[in-house]
């Protein structure tokens, strides 16, 4: 009677005992997006969220949601400030490390006081229009043309920042057209001819960009960008891109290394930038268990060849997210708002405007 009264308590406990393991068994996992639809974290975080589930306890539906506003910030600003601590939203964010780095003041929330997931680094492409100056026929005929025009997001935002500074140690005569809501938005405006030249990240230039423009002739790579590009050999990533680092193209070009202020100001903001282009955080006070069982999936995630194989087709690479507790602590130092750039890029913002035209 004793035996059969412990085999009913252990039935009985087993179920919870089981739920206690399984964080999301029964919820939903927001996956939020901080730009717009069509651009490339949208393209990556809906790649996540295809395979990210199956590697959390319980199976969730991911569910992509977009929030867009202040080139990212709102998103960002809404999970650390109003979002609750259920863990319930992980925020898949683009520009929050370089926004923090240059104390950008439509970032409000700050990133050490948030709880850290992972983080994934990646490679930008410069492209442009091949009828720029009256035509392209190689990367360097961009250094032809009389005046080009770009096109970003924001006068704020380092991806702005990073093609002036780019243009400017060029020493190229531009306008710039600014305040398109994502870049998708931005390659519309290419596309139809308001802007000439504009940047993305591998996920959306390999879904979107090459076989739509670049492969249709209609626009071509003309430089790319990663994580100190002037020490560290081309990554893997950017095979097939027929075009140079800034760095090998600014020395193809000019014929010396690029130096001096706007140099030092472009690589560091370039190399935040860069090396941490995915920011994947929870609101503060995510449970423990949560936060465990997101990491644990986006580690799974390395190992997973239907994963790699849905990403080699998407976007011809495979991402992968550092979660490590080293990975946190050095996003937190590169990414800590710094005064002399801060002092540099105000100064520098109020020189744009001279320049700036709002789409």
């Amino acid at each position: 009677m004793f035996k059969t009264a412990f085999m009913i308590a252990g039935l009985a406990l087993a179920p919870s005992a089981l739920t206690a393991q399984e964080f999301y068994r029964g919820k939903q996992l927001s996956l939020l997006v901080n730009l717009s639809a069509g651009g490339p974290t949208d393209t990556e975080a809906r790649l996540l969220s295809r395979h990210l589930g199956k590697h959390l306890p319980g199976n969730p539906a991911v569910i992509p949601r977009i929030m867009t506003g202040a080139a990212g910030n709102v998103a960002a600003n809404w999970l650390g400030q109003v979002a609750p601590g259920d863990g319930l939203t992980l925020g898949f964010f683009s520009t929050v490390a370089g926004a923090s780095v240059m104390g950008a003041s439509s970032l409000k929330v700050e990133l050490s006081k948030m709880t850290f997931a992972g983080t994934g680094s990646g490679v930008s492409v410069t492209y442009g229009r091949r009828d720029i100056g009256g035509g392209l026929n190689s990367p360097e005929d961009f250094m032809k043309a009389r005046e080009v025009w770009m096109g970003g997001l924001a006068i704020d935002v380092d991806k702005d920042l990073r093609l002036r500074l780019q243009l400017d140690l060029l020493g190229m005569n531009y306008r710039y057209v600014t305040g398109y809501p994502g870049a998708a938005d931005t390659r519309l405006a290419l596309q139809r001819g308001e802007v000439q030249m504009t940047s993305e990240s591998l996920p959306s230039y390999r879904a979107a960009v090459e076989p739509a423009l670049v492969v249709k002739g209609e626009a071509m790579p003309l430089w790319f960008d990663y994580a100190n590009e002037s020490e560290t050999p081309r990554p893997t990533d950017a095979t097939g891109i027929e075009a140079l680092s800034f760095w090998d193209y600014f020395r193809e070009v000019r014929g010396r290394a690029p130096e001096g202020r706007l140099w030092n100001a472009f690589d560091t903001i370039n190399t935040v930038a860069r090396g941490y282009e995915r920011v994947l955080l929870m609101a503060p006070n995510t449970p423990p268990q949560a936060l465990a069982e997101i990491k644990a999936g986006l580690e799974a995630l390395k190992t997973d060849e239907e994963f790699r194989r849905d990403a080699e087709t998407t976007m011809r690479f495979a991402p992968e997210y550092d979660t490590s507790t080293r990975a946190r602590d050095i996003l937190m130092q590169k990414a800590a708002p710094n005064p002399e750039l801060i002092a540099f890029f105000s100064g520098y913002i109020e020189e744009g405007k001279n320049t700036m035209r709002t789409k």
